[in-house]
């Protein structure tokens, strides 16, 4: 008599399940990370807004002629005084931290009006190393405008 196999048998299908099953569980995750493409996503966002909101207040400053280099002075926009570095928003979170709306998933670390490289971060709070997912916005020298550098080796 001859045996004849027509597919397979139903403990070889649930047992293949298993194993596929257990494997996404265990690969997925590596690959579908949203999280992290999320918070670089977002900080990429926020450093767009900081240039922008950066150039805007240059615009201002410089109709208001308050673009000298050796004093600090403020202006006014939207309802906030924006403390001003050779025309742009001072490196602190009274300058360029006025400037630029960072909501609660942000914080302003460091920060310094006085002297012509000053710099102040912002960092990611929910960041798995804040420090390194991060903005760093330098001052102005008066001959270039800010620096704006992204961090995201720690998000």
């Amino acid at each position: 008599m001859q045996h004849r196999s027509n597919g397979f048998t139903l403990i070889e299908l649930v047992i293949v399940i298993v194993i596929l099953g257990i494997l996404a569980a265990t690969v997925a995750p590596k690959f579908l990370n949203l999280s992290i493409d999320a918070r670089i996503a977002t900080l990429e966002s926020l450093e767009g807004a900081i240039r922008s909101a950066s150039n805007m207040v240059n615009y201002k400053a410089v109709i208001e002629n308050k673009t000298d280099c050796s004093t600090d002075p403020t202006i006014e926009m939207q309802g906030d005084t924006i403390t001003l570095r050779c025309g742009y928003p001072c490196p602190h979170p009274n300058g360029i931290g006025n400037a630029v709306e960072t909501g609660d998933a942000f914080s302003w670390v460091g920060g310094n009006c006085g002297g012509v490289m000053g710099h102040v971060e912002v960092q990611a709070k929910d960041a798995p190393t804040p420090s390194a997912c991060k903005i760093r916005y330098t001052a102005s020298n008066g001959s270039r405008p800010p620096i704006i550098s992204l961090t995201d080796s720690g998000c």
